[in-house]
Formats: C-alpha cells, sequence, structure tokens
C-alpha cells in the first residue's frame, strides 16, 4: 500500500513540474496582470493582443476600457520593437501577416495626435510616431492610428470604422 502512495506522489509531482515548465513565469504574470494580459517589466505595461477579432477602432476603445485597460499607445522605439515581436509570433501562428492591422491609441484630435485616455492614463500628445512614408494623410477623415503588417508595423492613419485587430495596455507603474 505504501509503494503505491509513492508511486502517486511522484505521478504528482511529476505533473506539478511538467506544468510549471510548460508555463514558465506564467503565474508570476497572471498575478501582476490580468488574465490574458501579458507582462513587459522593462515597460512596465500589461499587454493584450486580440487577434480573434476584428473590430473598429472606437469598439477596440470601449472593450479595451471595459478590461480596465487603454488602446496601446507605442511611446518608445523599444516598446515597438516588442510589441511588433510579439505580434509577428501571435499573427504566423494562425497563418501569416498579410492584411493584418493592429489599432492603437492614436487619435487626431484638436489638431494634433494624441493618445487616447483611460483607465490607464489621460489624454496625451503623441511625441514618438513612426510614420509609414507618406502617412499621415487624409486628415479630414482618417483620425485613427493602426500598425500595418504590411509595412513592418509602421503607423499609418485610418478610418476609425475600419476593422482590425487590436492591443490593450495597462500601466503597472
Amino acid at each position: 500500500m505504501m509503494k503505491q502512495y509513492v508511486i502517486l506522489l511522484s505521478v504528482v509531482l511529476n505533473i506539478l513540474v511538467t506544468v510549471h515548465n510548460v508555463q514558465g513565469d506564467a503565474c508570476i504574470q497572471g498575478s501582476i496582470c490580468p488574465l490574458g494580459f501579458i507582462y513587459n517589466p522593462n515597460l512596465g505595461s500589461c499587454y493584450n493582443f486580440v487577434i480573434s477579432e476584428k473590430i473598429t477602432w472606437y469598439d477596440a476603445l470601449s472593450v479595451c476600457g471595459a478590461m480596465d485597460a487603454n488602446l496601446a499607445a507605442t511611446e518608445t522605439q523599444e516598446e515597438l520593437d516588442f510589441i511588433r515581436n510579439e505580434i509577428k509570433g501571435r499573427i504566423t501562428a494562425v497563418g501569416g501577416e498579410t492584411g493584418n492591422s493592429f489599432h492603437l491609441g492614436g487619435v487626431f484630435l484638436n489638431g494634433g495626435w494624441q493618445w487616447i485616455g483611460g483607465p490607464s492614463w489621460r489624454t496625451k500628445p503623441m511625441s514618438f510616431a513612426p510614420w509609414r512614408p507618406n502617412q499621415p494623410n487624409f486628415l479630414d477623415v482618417q483620425k485613427c492610428v493602426a500598425l500595418s503588417a504590411s509595412d513592418d508595423y509602421l503607423f499609418h492613419n485610418w478610418e476609425c470604422r475600419h476593422k482590425f485587430h487590436y492591443i490593450c495596455e495597462i500601466k503597472m507603474n
């Protein structure tokens, strides 16, 4: 009987070690970020890359807000590189990059480009803006920012009604 308990205990421990190895530091991330978000400690933010649906900028803003998040504000080259790499890994896993763009929180307001406010920060000027050549354009109708897969995820301005994937962000510091 004791031998059976030892074998059972060994199996349970093996399963726990396997689960830990597969999940890596997901338990740590789970305690920092809400479910579905990943944490980047260098940037001090949690991100949720939504590739399961394409919705308008306004709807993405609402969905992120419902998660106590903002549409992502890509404010540095380091943050853009992180987001590009995360997107490329996720999009490649579901069949390629062509035609995939992602809404960000950038919007043309009061004559200038701004990061729209929400639960994580107030509306603020966009100081880092790696636009695709010949962008932004058509400011009378194209007032929302998206990262475009066809241009290595540089900024494009689009009509806010276009449906794209989106990225939510929660600043943790």
